[in-house]
């Protein structure tokens, strides 16, 4: 399955949305075209029929959706793919096992970002690019950093770490593929209509 280009929607339930399939139908609307499920706690019930929610909207968007860290949450809701951190799942095992889905790796170094590849990772969430409030205490890879990465690397990098709306033309000039947005978008007074200038500023970078 081809990754879209462009902006990267994590849900999150702590910003102005209500819930995390809330989160998802405002990026979905916005014009996002790949979504991140994103919860930290809670049972896996709970997490699955939300997953289930997430994967029903991103059918009818033609969206990819990728369900972070649980690897059983992706594979029982019919997730797109999972996304692994440094703490998770080794790539390679998920890989092994679960050859159709997609995989993605988190890379805060350029070690970590060709380990990923190394692994089997069909694209890299690379970061932090900037401080961010979900993530304070990441390492901060910056721009400079970023490039590196996407030089490195021959799959897709998407920027992670505290992206606004005005670093877009910044992290696009790198070479990466997209930008993970949470807070950028979900934190905004509208954030359907910020999600909506996130893609626009992206298109038109």
């Amino acid at each position: 399955m081809k990754l879209p280009r462009g902006i990267y929607g994590i849900t999150d339930d702590s910003y102005n949305v209500k819930s995390h399939v809330d989160a998802a139908k405002v990026f979905l609307e916005g014009g996002v075209r790949i979504i991140q499920y994103r919860r930290k706690e809670g049972s896996i019930r709970q997490m699955l029929n939300e997953a289930k929610e997430i994967r029903k909207l991103c059918s009818q968007y033609g969206a990819v959706m990728i369900v972070d860290d649980r690897v059983d949450i992706a594979i029982l809701s019919d997730a797109d793919g999972v996304h692994v951190g440094l703490e998770d799942a080794p790539v390679d095992e998920v890989k092994r096992r679960f050859s159709g889905i997609i995989i993605g790796a988190s890379a805060s170094t350029i070690d970590e970002a060709k380990e990923g590849e190394r692994a089997g990772a069909d694209y890299l969430g690379a970061g932090s690019i900037f401080p961010s409030p979900t993530k304070p205490d990441y390492r901060i890879l910056g721009l400079e950093g970023l490039r590196k990465v996407t030089q490195v690397v021959s799959i897709p990098v998407y920027a992670i770490g505290g992206i606004t709306l005005e670093s877009i033309p910044a992290i696009k000039a790198t070479g990466a593929w997209g930008a993970a947005v949470i807070s950028g978008i979900l934190a905004a007074k509208d954030p359907l209509e910020m999600a909506k200038r996130f893609v626009k500023a992206w298109d038109e970078a």
